[in-house]
């Protein structure tokens, strides 16, 4: 399982972060002040749901041997 960690901050100094896994988008976090109303678990906050989605694709990667990689990214927006 490789895990990309890409962290931009903008020209308003508004810090984010997306995450990758294996590849594919997975994960978004960064602040809400565009659509706040969309500040809700399970649509742009994370759910407990999630986490333990990320914790099963962690510990099914484990079982089959799969090296766990991290890289984190630091991107100018």
């Amino acid at each position: 399982m490789k895990i990309i960690l890409k962290c931009t901050t903008d020209s308003n100094e508004d810090f984010r972060e997306e995450m990758e896994v294996d590849g594919e988008r997975s994960l978004y976090a960064g602040p809400l002040w565009e659509c706040p109303e969309d500040a809700i678990i399970g649509r742009a906050l994370i759910s407990c749901s999630d986490v333990i989605n990320y914790m099963k694709m962690a510990h099914e990667a484990g079982i089959n041997g799969e090296e766990f990689v991290v890289e984190e990214v630091k991107e100018d927006d």
